[in-house]
C-alpha cells in the first residue's frame, strides 16, 4: 500500500537544546532533536528538514510638529538550510 507520509503524520516538532526563549548569534551552534510522531507504521526512505533564520524590525519616526510619521521596516534573512535527515533511494 503506497501513501503520502503526512497522512501517517500525528505531530512533528523541532526541540532546540536551551531556553525556549533563546537567541542565537553568529558562529553559535543551534543543536536539538527532531521528534516525528506517527500514527501508524510507515516506511519512510527519505526525510529532509529546512530551517531559516530571520529577523524582522518595524518603527515608525516621528518628524516635526505636524505628527508626520515615516514608517520603516527591516528584514533580514541569516540563514536558510536544508539537511537530510534520512536518505534513501527515490
Amino acid at each position: 500500500e503506497t501513501f503520502k507520509l503526512t497522512y501517517s503524520i500525528k505531530s512533528f516538532r523541532l526541540e532546540l537544546d536551551g531556553p525556549v526563549d533563546a537567541a542565537f548569534t553568529t558562529g553559535e551552534v543551534v543543536s536539538g532533536h527532531v521528534v516525528l510522531e506517527l500514527c501508524r507504521d510507515t516506511r519512510v526512505c527519505s526525510m529532509k528538514v529546512q530551517g531559516r533564520g530571520v529577523a524582522v524590525a518595524h518603527w515608525l519616526e516621528n518628524r516635526g510638529m505636524n505628527a508626520i510619521y515615516n514608517d520603516y521596516t527591516s528584514r533580514i534573512t541569516y540563514f536558510r538550510k536544508r539537511q537530510h535527515l534520512i536518505r534513501g533511494q527515490y
